[in-house]
């Protein structure tokens, strides 16, 4: 059970750790209307209060839980809109997402695309067409995903270069002594390690992580690399099978489960930027959430909001008192610059996915055919163009029409028939600081699921979760996590199932056992821990 979550600290602060300005603001709070800690509901019983901070995949998450448990939940969004921090991309839902595809089971949604084809492109044209690997005889990972996918350009030779990380894969096991050994570590040095090939770092594996982890492969952590290549790539030949949102997320999944939530009686409230938190030195726990001037009352509070949307609350809060949300101003979030563009023609687009790299030294990018995926875009005349462009620093300056001409030259290179289209209409949005950046040694400054507010919980893809799942998934199961965190607090309802990731083939499994069991082994001799590891 999570009873062993409960271990947190549960430090008191005395008067003098608030912070100078909080104690001076406290008379001019405004309590809401949403009363006391507890409120009443039809049958008598108190509702617990639940103070839900963020609106993305891990808050709704943890509220959706929360909600059914019969709490009174409140969720706070900053005023960019309910679920548009998860909605600042095209992002595509793998195989292995099994907790949000029984989620929208739950909902009786159908957001979903079918399965479809994806592709990858180099500056110098097509370098690789995956299948769809669930319609293929399935065959032992890695074999199925080297076998199936289509490669243009890449001789065998450098394909099988990448079996030697396989060793790799197996000893990165997602415990914490993993993440510690391959964290300090780059991906390049990493491929290097292992004897990847130069061509196939350069146009195959270099663009899956920069596009799966948003930053060049130089300046990204071994750790992550391995754990997300893992997860949708080599665990299981289907895993890197995937569908599509029909329309934006908010659209298609965010508005018909917060409607779901509105029907239990959770709150939403739009506009609300979370500045401080009132601190109980009698319970020695946090008792309100402040927003301007409002408090929000709360018997359990859950963070669940972006590394950059967290560093300014820590810098203006009492999260400054307490070390680990210290740890947090050393993390760091990347830009991510999105287009999308109407052609005054039709414009064949092979795949309707498409990653991209090597187009500058640290840009990556996705482009996608909205009339395939979209609903509102299937019968228009114009094709219709999504491009993303990640660690997108030096666009996020530049004036739209320049980012335009860029953004077209790019596809051109990719799909000559661009070269001949016009741009007859263009929508560009910035988000900086949007996306996690998981860069060697970042791991020892991410959060744990709990505090030392021992009613305070975060949730996020940046939080350190043993699940193993990546991206949205990941997203929304440290969200149902940071739920049952909050009914083994408060002693109260049930806990989620969460769906766990699928076990590892045979092989793989009998491979880590002997791998843990030698490596315990050399624990055991002497100066195992004299040499730098």
């Amino acid at each position: 059970m999570l009873a062993s979550l409960r271990a947190a600290p549960t430090l008191c602060l005395s008067k003098r750790r608030y912070r100078n300005g909080f104690c001076c603001r406290a008379s001019t709070l405004q309590s809401n209307a949403n009363g006391d800690r507890n409120s009443t509901n039809n049958n008598g019983k108190n509702k617990k209060k639940i103070v839900v901070v963020g609106s993305g995949w891990a808050g709704l998450g943890a509220a959706h839980h929360l909600s059914k448990q019969g709490f009174d939940v409140t969720v706070l969004d900053d005023g960019n809109g309910f679920g548009s921090p998860d909605d600042i991309s095209m992002q595509g839902f793998w195989y292995p997402f099994r907790n949000i595809f029984s989620l929208v089971d739950e909902l009786g949604i159908k957001p979903f695309t079918g399965w479809m084809k994806s592709a990858q492109y180099s500056e110098e044209g097509l370098e690789v067409e995956f299948p769809i690997f669930q319609d293929l005889n399935q065959l032992p990972t890695p074999l199925g995903t080297l076998f199936y996918t289509q490669f243009s350009r890449l001789p065998l030779v450098d394909r099988l270069t990448s079996l030697p990380l396989m060793a790799a894969v197996i000893d990165f096991d997602n415990t914490d002594v993993a993440w510690r050994k391959y964290d300090s570590i780059t991906a390049r040095e990493l491929f290097k390690q292992f004897g990847c090939s130069e061509r196939l770092y350069r146009n195959v594996i270099g663009p899956l992580v920069q596009v799966g982890l948003f930053a060049p492969a130089e300046q990204c952590s071994a750790a992550a690399t391995l754990g997300i290549l893992y997860f949708i790539i080599l665990a299981h030949q289907k895993n890197f099978d995937l569908v599509w949102c029909r329309g934006t997320l908010r659209e298609k999944i965010f508005e018909p489960w917060m409607d779901s939530m509105r029907t239990r009686g959770c709150e939403f409230l739009d506009g609300r930027r979370v500045t401080d938190f009132i601190y109980d030195e009698e319970r020695c726990c946090i008792s309100d959430v402040v927003c301007g001037k409002e408090t929000y009352s709360a018997g359990a509070v859950v963070l669940a909001v972006g590394i950059s949307t967290l560093q300014e609350l820590i810098k203006n809060s009492i999260l400054c008192n307490r070390e680990e949300f210290l740890k947090v101003l050393n993390l760091a979030s990347i830009d991510v610059v999105s287009v999308k563009l109407w052609f005054d023609k039709k414009v064949t687009v092979p795949n309707v996915s498409n990653a991209c790299s090597g187009f500058g030294d640290s840009l990556a990018w996705t482009f996608f055919d909205l009339n395939k995926i979209y609903d509102e875009h299937k019968d228009d005349s114009a094709t219709v163009i999504q491009a993303d462009f990640y660690h997108a620093n030096e666009l996020m300056p530049l004036k739209d029409d320049q980012v335009v001409a860029k953004a077209v030259s790019y596809l051109s290179k990719c799909i000559k028939d661009f070269s001949t289209a016009t741009v007859m209409d263009h929508k560009i949005r910035r988000f900086p600081k949007s996306l996690t950046h998981f860069f060697p040694g970042s791991y020892k400054y991410m959060m744990r699921g709990f505090t030392s507010f021992p009613n305070l919980f975060m949730a996020g893809d940046w939080i350190t979760t043993r699940h193993g799942s990546w991206s949205q998934e990941r997203s929304y199961v440290t969200g149902l996590e940071a739920a049952n965190r909050v009914v083994d607090y408060l002693g109260d309802g049930s806990f989620s199932k969460i769906i766990p990731v699928e076990e590892d083939e045979p092989h793989i499994e009998a491979l880590r056992t002997v791998n843990r069991r030698f490596n315990e082994i050399r624990a055991q001799l002497p100066l195992s821990d004299y040499f730098l590891q």
